[in-house]
C-alpha cells in the first residue's frame, strides 16, 4: 500500500496538538481561541461562517401506529 505524505504530516501534528493538550478537547479549545485572538492581534481577518437555516422537513411526521392498530388504519 502507498503512504500518503500529506496524510502522514497531517496525522503526525495531530498528534503533536492532542498530546500538547493532554488529550483534553477543553484545552484543545482554549488553544485555537488564543492562537485565533493572536492573529487578530497581528492584522489577520478571522472569518466566521454564518449560522446554518433550521432544513424543512420533507415529510410530514405521523404519530406512530397504537398498539393493536395496523398501519394503514385511519384515526378518528
Amino acid at each position: 500500500m502507498k503512504t500518503n505524505e500529506i496524510l502522514d504530516e497531517i496525522h503526525r501534528v495531530r498528534e503533536e496538538i492532542a498530546r500538547e493538550c493532554d488529550y483534553d478537547v477543553h484545552k484543545l479549545f482554549e488553544r485555537m481561541r488564543q492562537r485565533t485572538e493572536k492573529l487578530k492581534a497581528e492584522g489577520w481577518q478571522v472569518v466566521y461562517p454564518e449560522p446554518r437555516q433550521p432544513e424543512a422537513a420533507d415529510a410530514l411526521r405521523e404519530e406512530p401506529p397504537r398498539k393493536n392498530e395496523s398501519p394503514g388504519e385511519k384515526r378518528p
